[in-house]
């Protein structure tokens, strides 16, 4: 059986912390808390491993045609302190400890991938496996501002990406949108529904993806 503190110490993991999001009011004042639901993580590649992963990309991909390739390991380990793997690796880091509190001992890489995609391109709502996936940007095109002043998601058609839990339920949300920003990286739990938006406007938007495990 057992011991009582291990039980502790294995359910803390699934309690959130009491933060603030923001307050209203006064005497008495009202503070509003978001406790649940998945992290999202957002953090920043190194321009020098940006750049290399695009000249690594320029000779696989045709300009103009939606393409999407699963990156070799070569690459992926390119450039250490700084490779790909390097850094997407001190994100998941990251991630364990504020999600779980606790140090990571071992990441198991399954696939990188990388997706290639011009206007009218939208990538449906999806999750993927393993337990943590994430998604970086490497060129991002040039977007009518128009089109991203547009509140609904639906409409929206400039490429941004979408992550959504849930359904319509009132008093809570449900999803949230970013825009895509070469260099962010963003690391999630692979069950989370997330999805791209077409974008209208010229140039590519480029993208990779990776599945990991974290026993």
């Amino acid at each position: 059986m057992a011991s009582e503190n291990s039980t502790v110490r294995r359910l803390k993991k699934y309690e959130a912390e009491p933060l603030v999001l923001h307050s209203l009011g006064d005497n008495p004042r009202m503070d509003f808390l978001s406790p649940f639901g998945p992290l999202i993580g957002r953090t920043r590649l190194p321009e020098e491993t940006v750049a290399y992963l695009n000249e690594e990309a320029d000779r696989i991909l045709t300009s103009g045609q939606n393409a999407e390739f699963q990156i070799p390991e070569t690459i992926c380990r390119e450039g250490h302190p700084n490779s790909l793997m390097d850094c997407v690796a001190r994100g998941i880091q990251l991630y364990v400890e504020a999600s779980e509190g606790e140090s990571l001992r071992e990441i198991q890489f399954d696939v990188f991938w990388m997706v290639s995609q011009y206007a009218g391109t939208a990538s449906p709502v999806h999750f993927h496996s393993g337990d943590l996936s994430g998604v970086a940007y490497l060129k991002v095109p040039e977007v009518n501002a128009r089109q991203e002043q547009q509140n609904y998601i639906s409409g929206r058609q400039a490429g941004y990406i979408n992550f959504l839990i849930g359904g319509k339920q009132r008093f809570a949300r449900s999803l949230i949108s970013f825009k895509p920003v070469v260099g962010d990286l963003y690391i999630f739990p692979g069950w989370l529904l997330h999805g791209a938006e077409p974008f209208r406007g010229t140039g590519e938007r480029r993208s990779l993806a990776f599945n990991a495990s974290v026993p």
